[in-house]
């Protein structure tokens, strides 16, 4: 009897176990499936992020391109109007010596004194030259004055 009532206690251990078993397997797979079911909720949203991120790019580069353009038109509107300012200050000059006294480059008293010289000295050298050597204006001044003002002669 003994025997027999081990035999079933043993498979009523057996049972329990079995079942304990049975629904810890049951709770692994429903926690499988509910990750599988995550996974692809993730690889779904991430397809949908890498989707807007290709998007995204392409609205970058059409805008890139558009302030490249507004830039390029910007620059070329600045350079018309600062032609436009250079010609209707160039119309108001006789010649280069007179935008140099304008501006303030050149005093009356300067330009004075590279006469006097020129009218001495019988120089052939233009007087604007002349006001150079003489170190009242740099030359790269002058340079740049000639480009400023390219329709205005030296004297």
């Amino acid at each position: 009897m003994e025997i027999v009532l081990g035999a079933v206690i043993g498979f009523l251990l057996l049972v329990m176990v079995l079942v304990s078993t049975q629904r810890s397997n049951a709770a692994h797979e429903e926690r499988l499936r509910d990750l599988h079911s995550r996974r692809r909720a993730v690889a779904l949203d991430l397809r949908k992020l890498q989707e807007n991120i290709q998007q995204l790019k392409i609205v970058e580069h059409e805008l890139r391109r558009r302030l490249a353009e507004a830039d390029e038109r910007a620059s070329r509107e600045m350079e018309v109007r600062k032609d436009r300012e250079a010609r209707q200050q160039a119309s108001q000059f006789g010649s280069i010596l007179d935008a140099l006294l304008h501006e303030r480059l050149l005093s009356a008293e300067q330009l004075g004194k590279a006469r006097s010289y020129r009218d001495q000295s019988k120089s052939a050298y233009p007087l604007i030259e002349i006001v150079s050597m003489l170190g009242y204006v740099k030359a790269d001044v002058v340079h740049r004055m000639r480009q400023r003002y390219p329709n205005l002669s030296d004297e």
